[in-house]
C-alpha cells in the first residue's frame, strides 16, 4: 500500500495538540510521538500503532500495547478501510484516484465513530 503517511510533525500542525491528546493512553506515548526520537509509528488514516524497521524502508511492527504505561492502544481500523475501500467503494485500492478525501486521513473512521 503507498498510501501517503503524514509526517508527524504534518499530522500535529494538522491536527492541534488540544485535539489531538485524548486519541492516545497517555502522556508519555504521545509526546514520543510528537517529538519522533524514538522509532515509534503512527499510522492516522489506520490508526496503528508499531515500532518502525530501521531498514531504510516503510515496514514497521504493530503494537497492540503502549510501551510507556502497559494500556491496550485503541484497535486499528485497517480491515474495515479496505473492506469500505472494495466493498463500499469497489474502487481498485487506496491508491484509485477515485479515492474520497477523507480516506487519506483519520476523518473517515472519526465521521463513523470507530
Amino acid at each position: 500500500m503507498s498510501q501517503r503517511i503524514l509526517d508527524l510533525h504534518e499530522f500535529f500542525d494538522k491536527y492541534p495538540f488540544k485535539n489531538q491528546r485524548n486519541d492516545f493512553c497517555c502522556q508519555d506515548i504521545y509526546q514520543q510521538l510528537l517529538e519522533q526520537e524514538v522509532a515509534l509509528y503512527y499510522n492516522d488514516t489506520l490508526r496503528s500503532f508499531g515500532i518502525k524497521i530501521l531498514d531504510g524502508g516503510t515496514s514497521y511492527q504493530q503494537i497492540t500495547y503502549c510501551p510507556w504505561c502497559g494500556n491496550k492502544l485503541p484497535k486499528d481500523v485497517r480491515d474495515k478501510f479496505f473492506d469500505i475501500i472494495y466493498d463500499e467503494l469497489n474502487l481498485d485500492g487506496p491508491d484509485d484516484p477515485k479515492l474520497p478525501e477523507e480516506f487519506k486521513s483519520r476523518e473517515w473512521w472519526v465521521k463513523r465513530g470507530l
